[in-house]
Formats: structure tokens, C-alpha cells, sequence
């Protein structure tokens, strides 16, 4: 019976911990402010405000999220909207505040890094789940 309940502890702990770790490494690691803009004052070059360095950390994040809710017993499925939720709405809410100039490529971008980051909290749960065992 004290297996159960510890079980169930570090699943429940894995499942309210996780979002809160995305969010926040989201918020620590990515611009809020995604659009492309000159280094100096009336260059035409554009470059992005985000950095690799921050990009690799972030998906190790989420890898490491998900193959920790998988080893924790929670169903791949599960582990989807756990990671991938809370990063995927501060991007769509950091698309809908800052408007480009020009063209709109921001809903397109959203559907594309949305879905990856659910095919890595996937995969990774995956992975989690199957080293449980």
C-alpha cells in the first residue's frame, strides 16, 4: 500500500511541477518580444532577439520534463498538454501582442513550434515511460 501512495504522490507532484518548470524556462529563456529587429539604428539588417544558447536549453527542458512525467506513470498523451501547454500559450499570447510590420507569418510560426514541442514532450514521455519499466 505505501508503494501506491508514494507512486501517486510523484506522479501528482510531476504533473503540477511541470507546467509551472515550462513556463517558467519559457519566460527565462525566450524574448518575449519575438519579431526580428535592426542590431543598430537605421541598418536595414534585421536579426532575431533569440539566442540558440537559450533555444537548446529550453528543448533540453522539455525533453527532460517529459521523460520525467513518463517515468513518473503518466500516459504519454498526458504528458503532451503538461509541457507543451503553458510554453505554447505565452507564445501564442507573445505573437498576439506584438504585431509585425509587415507580413504575418506568426500563426503559421505558432501551429509549427507548437507542434514541436509537443512531439518532444511526446517522444520524451515516451522514452520516460519505456526506462521505467
Amino acid at each position: 500500500m505505501r508503494e501506491w501512495g508514494s507512486h501517486w504522490f510523484m506522479r501528482t507532484l510531476a504533473m503540477v511541477v511541470a507546467p509551472v518548470l515550462a513556463g517558467a524556462s519559457y519566460l527565462l529563456l525566450i524574448p518575449w518580444d519575438l519579431r526580428n529587429r535592426p542590431e543598430h539604428p537605421g541598418e536595414l539588417i534585421e536579426t532575431t532577439p533569440v539566442r540558440t544558447w537559450a533555444v537548446i536549453v529550453f528543448v533540453l527542458v522539455l525533453l527532460v520534463l517529459g521523460a520525467w512525467l513518463g517515468r513518473a506513470g503518466v500516459p504519454p498523451w498526458q504528458a503532451v498538454p503538461l509541457v507543451a501547454g503553458v510554453p505554447s500559450a505565452l507564445l501564442l499570447a507573445s505573437y498576439l501582442t506584438h504585431h509585425a510590420p509587415d507580413a504575418n507569418p506568426w500563426p503559421l510560426a505558432w501551429v509549427c513550434f507548437t507542434l514541436l514541442m509537443a512531439g518532444a514532450a511526446l517522444l520524451a514521455a515516451f522514452a520516460g515511460r519505456v526506462s521505467a519499466r
